[in-house]
């Protein structure tokens, strides 16, 4: 809903059951702008049409997954998006894309219907910006992206309970996660025995949408005459959603070929998400696929907070393979991991990782912690001199301090100067007894 007077309309005086033009053949129901799947397989050259139309009656149907939906508005991009009636499986990413001006800033929030906040059930949730579309990607859901590059907005859209935006179901507190179908319901007073809505038949069970919660994109933006608009609509610039080498084939694969085999999707296979949580012992590493040897997808659990994170069988420190950090322009460009809910406030861990130069003699590299908390983020790490001849251990120890409640909590490496690519392998957190 990006227009309530629009809206408003629906049944009236537009996009009513009957004709579907007036005498003079005018559409009684007609676009006010197009979204579509992103990339150049379904741009203007491919499909002249822009995508599927958004009416008045702007309720939207497609497949999730792949790389993302992007929306265009004919009156320019919207400054008060709200998005409700989601229906969108966890394990099926769904990105929406949105351009806008340079310079815009956003305030993103999910509301719960119905709610009255509580130390175990939240009502909103403010998202939080972050570096990469992969970081979005890959979130619990609550982050965005902006790409002052592309002037492309990047938010995943997610499905959460009706009358709460935070439960205590992974945590102590109220706290934004991923509901999945089987996710029980912790409000006592509701008999739904799951926190969102679902329809089952015959062994088929599908996510179910409800109502008065949603999803707002606020953008401050310089207001354009026609009330709701940003004055300025960026030129459209497509991104690039395969890797060198590699041509899109679908909304979601991408093939060195039309004909190809040699081929990735972006679409991870079913699995609930969040995961359950491993149980582990005091001695144990906390780091998931902490070597990057997943046969199925090297960098489950990992993502590039921005640059490019690669998989590499060419040079590793054990197993078959490791992680090449590439294509960085800052110096804290490298792989991530979230480790909330493994690592917990106020506690030591012995933090480490193996790491190899690709392009420079000798650096720096650092392996540290973005802990969240109700100050905001600080970071702590623990730093190594690494060379380009042989692989090279950092390690040392990290205290988790915390103040208040412990948000989120993030690895990752980084350090080397800009341009500097370097192989990182072996990751280890470890409980101090």
């Amino acid at each position: 809903l990006f227009n309530e007077e629009l809206r408003n309309t629906v049944g009236g005086s537009s996009c009513k059951n009957g004709p579907r033009q007036d005498a003079n053949g005018n559409p009684l129901c007609p676009a006010v702008g197009r979204i579509r799947h992103i990339g150049s397989l379904f741009d203007s050259s491919n499909d002249p049409t822009g995508g599927l139309p958004i009416t008045a009656n702007s309720e939207v149907a497609g497949l999730a997954g792949g790389f993302g939906w992007v929306l265009q508005l004919d009156d320019g991009p919207p400054k008060d998006l709200k998005i409700d009636q989601v229906e969108v499986d966890s394990t099926t990413p769904l990105m929406l894309v949105i351009p806008y001006p340079q310079g815009t800033s956003f305030t993103i929030t999910a509301h719960g219907a119905y709610c009255t906040p509580s130390s175990t059930h939240s009502c909103t949730e403010q998202f939080a910006l972050v570096d990469s579309v992969a970081h979005v990607r890959h979130s619990q859901g609550n982050t965005y992206y902006f790409d002052t590059t592309t002037n492309l907005l990047y938010v995943r859209i997610i499905q959460f309970p009706q009358t709460f935006t935070g439960d205590d179901v992974y945590s102590s507190t109220a706290m934004w996660h991923l509901w999945d179908l089987d996710t029980p319901n912790t409000k006592s007073w509701d008999p739904s025995l799951y926190a969102l809505d679902r329809y089952s038949f015959n062994g088929i069970t599908l996510p179910k949408f409800s109502y008065g919660n949603y999803l707002q994109i606020v953008a401050d933006c310089v207001e354009s005459s026609v009330s709701g608009h940003c004055a300025v609509t960026p030129t459209y610039v497509e991104p690039e959603v395969c890797p060198a080498g590699y041509i899109q084939v679908s909304y979601d694969k991408c093939c060195t070929s039309a004909a190809s085999i040699d081929c990735y999707d972006m679409t991870a296979p079913p699995r609930k998400s969040p995961t359950a949580s491993p149980t582990f012992g005091s001695n144990s590493n906390l780091v998931l696929n902490p070597g990057f040897e997943n046969a199925n997808n090297g960098l489950e659990n990992w993502y590039a907070n921005s640059g490019t994170a690669e998989i590499n069988t060419a040079e590793k420190h054990s197993g078959d393979r490791s992680v090449l950090c590439k294509d960085r322009t800052a110096t804290w460009m490298g792989v991530q991991q979230s480790m909330t809910g493994r690592l917990q406030a106020n506690t030591r861990y012995t933090v480490s990782c193996w790491a190899k130069l690709k392009n420079s003699g000798s650096a720096t590299l650092k392996l540290s912690l973005r802990i969240e908390d109700d100050n905001g983020p600080h970071w702590r790490n623990v730093s190594g001199n690494i060379n380009n001849n042989s692989w090279t251990k950092v390690e040392g120890e990290i205290f988790v301090d915390v103040t208040g409640t412990l948000t989120n909590v993030y690895m990752y490496a980084e350090g080397p100067a800009t341009g500097v690519e370097y192989w990182v392998d072996d990751f280890s957190a470890v409980l101090v007894p």
